[in-house]
């Protein structure tokens, strides 16, 4: 009789261990690899999921973690604050990059999210938040993390303060290149550069790879000849298939640019010895930025990124081959982009959509008078003038403006007029904010006071300005636009920039150890990726608003 109570006990203990450990976390990734697609919203991979291979996006998708409602929860929706946001899991409030650029009122100059002429040219100087990398290298010493990209704010900002290396494309040679501030491989970015002439001679024509039947395209697309005319000429590119390619800057603007990166951030694995099972895990983040420069030139509607999409699958499932064959299941990527894009606005107007143009650009340095601004630029300082009892006209000169400077979404007044004409500075600020308001495709208007004061009735949009907005930086106005509707600079092309879903929903893909596959719906956000990486690594990163994403175990 005694000896059942034993048995039991034994069996308990023996379930309590297995128990454990099947509770216990999987391995730890010997690598990361983090890919983010510029401008790439999730719409892009439901539309044209039926034409992708079964290697690359469909691989993540199937046999990966799907979260099919991942949007950002702030307004700025740039390539700066959206890699700032996929490295360091933080929104721009807290990151510091509010925007590509913004305006330093002690300088009176606009300034470069990753400018920093003391490391020659570029670092992450402005980054004012831990990333996933820089938290890697506190706990591990021996992790390597590097950034790879075209554009220098993407691989800079992604790969964090304390990255081992982040290389970008530099225009002015034509090929690879780092800064000072790092220890940067320059054997490496020499040798690279010297195949890139072979790269561009080897795609000398953009034409359409066929991988989308043309009847299916058709319905797909929109992209009417009489309409071509608002795409953007680049390159010699044309506005029409085929595209002739004429130089390594041509390439860019076409998917043969992501070559030149998967391509670099290869010879990078080789040449640092990236992931190489000694129990430190190291990160490669990889930004593919032709797509943000061919969507801006095309439109998301087009012909071009319609096979820019097919073509991007295809190298993707390549570059995953090639993991594979590296890595095995020692490693697990990610996937995601740092924002999405609006029609162009001639384009959705042609589908029966509400869209246009808003035009705020800054004065050139020819213009003498009010009558010489962009149209909206011009409403704006009429209307607010008008509401404190100003006189203007056409004629009025050009330093008697109450704006300052215009770097979306940020009005930053001109205080040296406000003081002269004796004007209370709030006052102004509330007549700017209500002139905008009634300006066409304008959705709302936010002064920066109205920011730094709590509000715990602040709307979806109000929070993520606030997201979005730091005191420092920000304008002293803030303007959103409504769905639709863009910030106009040469009157062709599109951009993004707004807290509308076409921006802000975007893919969040994730593979590999330590995940559990399987398509989720909840809300999500791409700034739980460094939250949730960070959990398979056995660091902590990420800001007080993300989570850790359920595909991995805790």
């Amino acid at each position: 009789m005694m000896l059942l109570p034993k048995r039991l006990a034994a069996a308990f203990l023996a379930l309590l261990i297995a128990a454990s450990v099947f509770a216990a976390p999987p391995p730890r990734p010997d690598l990361v690899v983090l890919i983010s697609i510029d401008q790439f919203p999730d719409r892009f991979i439901r539309r044209f999921q039926p034409y992708f291979s079964q290697g690359g996006f469909n691989r993540l998708m199937h046999t990966g973690a799907d979260f099919t409602h991942a949007l950002y929860p702030y307004s700025t929706m740039f390539t700066g604050p959206g890699h700032a946001a996929l490295g360091t899991g933080q929104v721009p409030a807290r990151s510091g990059i509010v925007g590509n650029t913004w305006f330093n009122r002690l300088d009176g100059a606009p300034e470069y999210c990753v400018s920093d002429p003391r490391a020659g040219g570029f670092s992450p100087l402005n980054l004012a938040s831990d990333s996933l990398g820089d938290r890697l290298q506190e706990k591990f010493p021996g992790a390597k993390v590097f950034g790879v990209s075209l554009k220098d704010r993407a691989a800079i900002l992604m790969a964090g303060r304390k990255a081992t290396a982040a290389y970008w494309w530099d225009w002015n040679v034509g090929g690879f290149t780092s800064s000072t501030y790092y220890h940067a491989n320059k054997e490496l970015t020499s040798d690279f550069d010297k195949a890139i002439p072979e790269i561009v001679r080897a795609h000398p024509v953009w034409e359409p790879s066929g991988f989308i039947p043309p009847a299916d395209l058709d319905r797909l697309t929109h992209d009417p000849e009489p309409l071509r005319k608002y795409k953007q000429l680049r390159e010699g590119l044309g506005v029409a298939f085929p595209h002739p390619i004429k130089s390594a800057e041509a390439l860019t603007y076409t998917p043969f640019g992501n070559e030149l990166v998967i391509g670099f951030a290869e010879r990078l694995l080789d040449v640092e010895k990236i992931g190489t099972d000694d129990g430190q895990p190291d990160i490669l983040f990889v930004s593919l930025s032709s797509p943000d420069y061919l969507g801006h030139a095309f439109g998301p509607d087009s012909l071009e990124v319609a096979d820019s999409i097919v073509r991007t699958d295809r190298q993707l499932e390549r570059f995953l081959a090639d993991l594979d064959a590296r890595f095995g299941d020692r490693y697990t990527v990610a996937l995601s982009a740092d924002h999405g894009i609006q029609s162009i606005p001639e384009v959705a107007r042609d589908m029966g959509r509400d869209a246009g143009r808003v035009d705020m650009r800054n004065p050139n340095a020819t213009v003498r008078t009010f009558g010489e601004l962009a149209p909206e630029r011009l409403k704006l300082e009429k209307n607010a003038a008008a509401k404190l009892g100003l006189k203007v006209s056409n004629d009025t000169p050009l330093e008697k403006t109450l704006i300052l400077y215009f770097e979306e979404p940020g009005v930053y007044l001109n205080w040296v007029r406000i003081r002269e004409a004796r004007l209370d500075g709030e006052r102004v600020k509330r007549a700017i904010r209500e002139a905008a308001k009634q300006i066409k495709g304008v959705s709302n208007a936010f002064t920066n006071s109205e920011l730094m004061t709590l509000n715990r009735d602040a709307s979806d949009l109000e929070r993520a300005v606030r997201n979005s907005f730091r005191a420092d930086r920000s304008g002293d106005v803030l303007i959103t636009l409504r769905a639709g509707y863009i910030w106009d600079y040469a009157g062709a092309g599109t951009t993004h920039g707004q807290p509308v879903e076409d921006d802000q929903h975007v893919p969040v893909l994730l593979w590999g150890r330590g995940i559990t596959p399987g398509s989720y719906d909840r809300p999500v956000a791409p700034t739980d990726l460094a939250r949730t990486l960070g959990v398979l690594l056995g660091v902590e990163a990420g800001g007080p608003q993300s989570i850790v994403l359920p595909c991995v175990h805790q």
